[in-house]
């Protein structure tokens, strides 16, 4: 009895001492994301500076490009909003010499409502000037449209923005990163799921842009603490993420497009439209936003050791032990399309929304249907 304590706590010991180094990787990472952030905002306003006085045909050309851009703005992601107004208004003004005008989202409406509105006024561009959950809904709108769409980040997650380097903390870069920046048609990825395959397949479909997840994922995002996401951010999720380490896989079936069938024991089913993660960590390295295919990555642990292990695999799978028990696994699929089947209901997320617990899932990819503006400098099919 005595010697199991002892191994007990000598496990406990290192699988802290795990957590602890890949938490400080991740905040070294961060650091590194931040200096190149600042590189690319100090780009961006370069460019703005040239954009002020271009050529007479580029300047006819641009005015013929962007006559009318519209803001949905989440009024609830920006203090002072009147301020955001006219510094946006400026912007426009200076480097475009369009027309801009906002649309205020609510809780009821959180962003479809505004899109379409702004498309009725003609808008050649649309501004999703909020959260993940506000780029979803503009996107939702414009996927298969000729209105271009871009972003101005704000909140915790900007898992799109982060992954097509949109400046992250200033409104103002990223605006003049629309405007100087260049059209690219990108992938979306759309979700049906319900707690049987006919309530599954007649559900409608839901849009995620970079990573929708089923299981220990959707869970870690519905047990973080929105206050403590305000105060450090991303981080946030290191913490709610302890909370579904030491839960239980279940039996998951997943069926290809050509029929296959492949059943795991798994914690997490994430679907990948493109990879990077907040810190800069790279989970799909297939997922690219323009390849019209999706990743998939099936994963399943057992205790603490077990994440450990997932988690080492993800930041750098060198590190991970050639000998010692096997305590997790990870599988991953390239697809169009994918349908996954649980005995057990397990929660659902769409780039950082949670929705309701579902059994099955369908998940398909719409090739190139976004026509987004990314800066000049970005190659959005590279992860």
């Amino acid at each position: 009895m005595d010697l199991t304590l002892l191994l007990l706590s000598i496990a406990s010991v290192v699988t802290t001492i795990i957590a602890v180094v890949l938490l400080v990787v991740m905040l070294r990472r961060l650091g590194r994301h931040r200096r190149e952030l600042s590189a690319l905002k100090s780009e961006s306003a370069a460019r703005a500076e040239a954009h002020e006085n271009p050529d007479d045909g580029e300047d006819a050309e641009a005015a013929d490009r962007l006559r009318r851009i519209a803001v949905v703005l989440n009024p609830s992601k920006f203090e002072g909003t009147d301020d955001f107004r006219r510094r946006i208004s400026e912007v426009v003004e200076r480097v475009e010499g369009a027309e801009v005008e906002f649309y205020e989202t609510t809780i009821d409406d959180p962003g479809r409502g505004q899109t379409e509105r702004a498309v009725a006024d003609g808008a050649d561009l649309v501004m999703a000037a909020g959260g993940d959950g506000t780029v979803r809904m503009v996107a939702s709108v414009l996927a298969g449209t000729e209105t271009r769409m871009g972003i101005i980040p704000s909140g915790t997650g900007n898992l799109l923005a982060r992954n097509v380097d949109i400046p992250l903390e200033d409104p103002a870069a990223a605006m003049v990163a629309a405007l100087t920046g260049t059209d690219h048609q990108v992938d979306v990825g759309w979700l049906r799921y319900g707690d049987s395959p006919a309530a599954a397949q007649s559900a409608p479909k839901q849009i995620f842009l970079v990573i929708a997840g089923f299981g220990a994922d959707a869970e870690m995002i519905g047990y973080t603490d929105p206050r403590m996401k305000k105060r450090i951010g991303w981080v946030a999720y290191v913490f709610g993420g302890v909370r579904t380490i030491l839960g239980r896989s279940v039996d998951v079936v997943v069926e290809l497009p050509d029929r296959t069938r492949h059943a795991h024991k798994a914690r997490t089913v994430l679907l990948g439209n493109v990879g990077k993660l907040p810190g800069g960590f790279v989970l799909m390295p297939d997922a690219t936003i323009d390849n019209g295919r999706l990743e998939v990555v099936v994963a399943g642990w057992r205790g603490a050791a077990g994440f450990s292990q997932v988690a080492t695999q993800v930041i750098n799978p060198k590190l991970v032990p050639k000998v010692g028990p096997k305590l997790s696994t990870m599988e991953r699929y390239l697809t169009t399309g994918i349908r996954v089947t649980t005995a057990k209901a397990q929660p659902v997320q769409l780039d950082g929304d949670t929705d309701i617990e579902a059994t099955h899932l369908i998940a398909t990819v719409d090739p190139g249907v976004l026509r987004l503006r990314v800066p000049e400098s970005t190659e959005p099919s590279r992860p």
